[in-house]
Formats: C-alpha cells, sequence, structure tokens
C-alpha cells in the first residue's frame, strides 16, 4: 500500500510520457502521463478533477502513430506539493472500457514498450558482466605485474649475492696466489 491507498496494480506498469487529454462533461483536461498499462494510466494535469468522475481519455501515441481512447474513473487525483513541468495534480485513471480495436493496439503498443524494456535490461547485463571481466582481466594484470616485479627483484638480488661471491672468490685466489 502507497499512501494509504489500496494497491490497484494487476498488470504490468510501463514507465512512459506520453500527451493525453482527458474529457469528462465539457471538461477537457490535457496531461502527461508518469506510467501506463493495460488498466489506466498515472500521469500530471494542471486541471484538478473529481475523484470517481466517469472521463474519455484520449492518448496519443507517436511511434507508430496512433490514437487511443478508453473510458474510465479518476481513482486520484492529489496537488502536487513542489512544481512539476507535466502539471499541478498527479492523477490516475482506472480504464473501464475501450474503443472498439484500442484494447488490442494498446496491448501492442505495451508488448513493443516491454520487449524494449527487455532488451535495454539484456544489454544492460552484457554490459555489467563485461566490466566484471574486464576488472577481472584488470586485477589479474596487476597481479602478474607484482609477481613480475617480485621476481626482478629477486633475480637482482640473485645477481649482486654472484658478483659478491665471485669478488670474494677472486680475493681469494689473489690471497692464496700471494702466499
Amino acid at each position: 500500500m502507497a499512501s494509504g491507498r489500496p494497491e490497484r496494480r494487476g498488470k504490468a506498469r510501463f514507465r512512459v510520457r506520453l500527451p493525453f487529454l482527458l474529457k469528462a462533461s465539457g471538461l477537457e483536461a490535457p496531461g502527461t502521463t508518469r506510467n501506463l498499462s493495460l488498466l489506466g494510466i498515472a500521469g500530471y494535469t494542471s486541471t484538478p478533477l473529481t475523484l470517481g468522475q466517469v472521463v474519455d481519455c484520449h492518448l496519443e501515441i507517436p511511434k507508430p502513430a496512433l490514437s487511443i481512447t478508453a473510458h474510465g474513473t479518476i481513482v486520484r487525483c492529489d496537488a502536487l506539493t513542489e512544481p512539476h513541468p507535466d502539471g499541478t495534480c498527479e492523477m490516475g485513471v482506472f480504464f473501464r472500457t475501450f474503443e472498439p480495436g484500442n484494447e488490442s493496439l494498446l496491448t501492442r503498443f505495451l508488448n513493443h514498450l516491454s520487449r524494449e524494456e527487455d532488451s535495454a535490461v539484456q544489454a544492460g547485463l552484457r554490459a555489467f558482466k563485461e566490466k566484471i571481466k574486464a576488472r577481472k582481466r584488470r586485477k589479474r594484470l596487476e597481479e602478474l605485474q607484482k609477481k613480475r616485479r617480485a621476481l626482478l627483484r629477486k633475480k637482482k638480488r640473485l645477481a649482486k649475492a654472484r658478483k659478491e661471491a665471485r669478488k670474494r672468490s677472486q680475493r681469494a685466489a689473489r690471497r692464496r696466489k700471494k702466499s
């Protein structure tokens, strides 16, 4: 439950900004959706509406160019406490019926949004996996470089020790020669 209201979701909601026009007994309230589902819209408008008010909701979908009309009821209309570029009221419309053929058009559009969302999620997951692989490669390379530096230090110590041993050996040989 959000804000003391019972949860009404029964279909997947998609975050999408679309223009709409609500018409009710001579009143016209243009607005922009915040999210959309087969059951209704949540959005913003600058025209206050009354809870329970019956409205015709005209949605404009840009690609492909579609106009969808649904008949519904205002289930939420709250004045915003902070300014929003899309309106002064946050509202929700519960769709009751659609104009003939409009429900299937909306279903196709929502399926399209779902596929786009799935593709975006898959692309994000692939990018994340690549990032993890790159991080592992970087870490492995750092470990190898660290081992290489340690081996080079060890090699220098051994070369120095050999050089010292050779010098000691040469000094000992010179002492034996002198004696």
